[in-house]
């Protein structure tokens, strides 16, 4: 069985019964701060998606100004997530997500104070907003392989679940009170500048709680290594290591053929289902809350047993309710599936997210989590792909023959890969 690293974690303090089971990893005070950090940043996050959007479209009443908007926001990610994750293994974590975060502040004030002077042009939004993404690029690899650093083996799993109650839960709410706020501000170019304001105040927070944690310095790359070398270091460790190779792989596979089914949803709306926009919420809203509601049952499951076992499973169940999904007729069926299917994702994203923790020792874990963060660049790939076979075959047809191909991954996974069913 493939062996599992502790890394630098706190001793484990008595497990948590009764309701404290759900958030047993906030008991220890680095991750409690950390975690409430992300929570500020991430509801900015979110408010700001609405904000930017509104203040171009109010703008250029331009589809393809908001389509840029997308790339723009998302392409920098991509680029450099990997040289983030070898910085995130050469420098001291906790500096270089305060750092980061500071220029995620200096370029939404930025942002912001253009909105507010009604100065603000694409090509400065553009600009600020590759900055930002360059910035997260860099924070995200660093965030995400601290996790293991501050919780002990037996609060992992919880500690990961709340961090995707947080995405999940400030995702139904953000967005809900910046167009209040917008709306409230008279629904011009003001609200927006308004909203961009809260995200630096939440940028401020999230900095705040970074510098209150009691974390030691770490430097995990020691000697005269340079970056390039650091970089191949981890890709021959990837190698290596078939069981977090096989975690990687499968990390794509989702977000290939299974998430790229939210670009078709408007499509089922209008022309599926016939329930228009007020509908297209409705579905949209069913898989956020299938989302939810699995990360918060997984928090109270503690170090459970079996993880890759109840990984693939997820990823299975993800597919076939997916598919299920393309072939119903029927509204609220629909939106049934879609909560299932997304609880199912859910259950795999969590326990995958957790085995790579466990597996990866402290000094490789910020080039790993680099990697894994591509994942979700292969969404726009597999959109792509989803959209071309649509035009050519209809949208349920389209997303159905995705959907069976990620569960026929998934099974092919379960019965040729025994290691990842054992995985603990």
């Amino acid at each position: 069985m493939h062996s599992l690293h502790a890394g630098n974690a706190p001793e484990a303090l008595p497990e948590a019964r009764g309701p404290m089971r759900l958030v047993s990893s906030l008991r220890y005070r680095d991750w409690r701060l950390l975690w409430s950090g992300l929570m500020a940043a991430q509801a900015g996050e979110w408010m700001d998606n609405i904000a930017i959007n509104w203040l171009v479209w109010v703008q250029t009443s331009s589809p393809l100004a908001l389509g840029t908007v997308s790339l723009v926001r998302g392409l920098p990610i991509m680029l450099f997530s990997l040289a983030g994750g070898v910085v995130a293994d050469r420098l001291d974590r906790r500096a270089l997500m305060i750092w980061t975060q500071a220029a995620g502040l200096a370029a939404t004030a930025g942002i912001a104070a253009l909105a507010t002077a009604d100065a603000l042009q694409l090509w400065q939004l553009y600009g600020l907003l590759v900055l930002r993404g360059i910035s997260i690029a860099f924070n995200s690899p660093a965030r995400s392989s601290v996790i293991g650093d501050l919780v002990p083996r037996s609060d992992v799993t919880n500690a990961l679940a709340l961090h995707s109650a947080v995405f999940n839960s400030t995702r139904m709410v953000g967005p809900a009170i910046a167009g209040v706020l917008i709306g409230a501000a008279g629904g011009g170019a003001a609200g927006g500048a308004l909203v961009l304001w809260l995200h630096v105040v939440a940028y401020a927070i999230a900095i705040w709680t970074l510098l209150a944690m009691n974390v030691p310095p770490s430097f995990a790359t020691r000697g005269g290594a340079s970056a390039w070398s650091t970089f191949v270091d981890g890709i021959v460790y990837i190698r290596r290591e078939p069981v977090v190779l096989m975690l990687m792989l499968t990390g794509i596979v989702p977000f290939l053929l299974g998430q790229p089914y939210q670009s078709m949803l408007p499509v089922f709306a209008t022309d599926v289902f016939f329930i228009g926009p007020e509908g297209l919420g409705f579905l949209t809203s069913a898989a956020a809350i299938g989302s939810l509601i699995a990360a918060f049952a997984i928090t109270g499951l503690g170090d459970f047993s079996r993880k890759g076992l109840v990984m693939v499973a997820g990823l299975v169940g993800f597919g076939l309710f997916i598919m299920a999904f393309a072939l119903t007729p029927w509204a609220p069926l629909a939106a049934a599936l879609l909560f299932i299917a997304s609880a199912s994702h859910q259950l795999y994203a969590t326990t995958n997210s957790t085995l790579v923790q466990l597996i990866v020792p402290s000094e490789y874990r910020g080039r790993i989590m680099g990697v894994h963060q591509l994942d979700r660049g292969f969404i726009p790939i597999g959109s792509f792909l989803l959209g071309a076979l649509a035009q050519w075959g209809g949208a349920q047809a389209a997303t159905a023959v995705m959907a069976g191909s990620l569960t026929l991954v998934a099974l092919a996974v379960l019965v040729l890969v025994p290691a990842m069913r054992r995985l603990e």
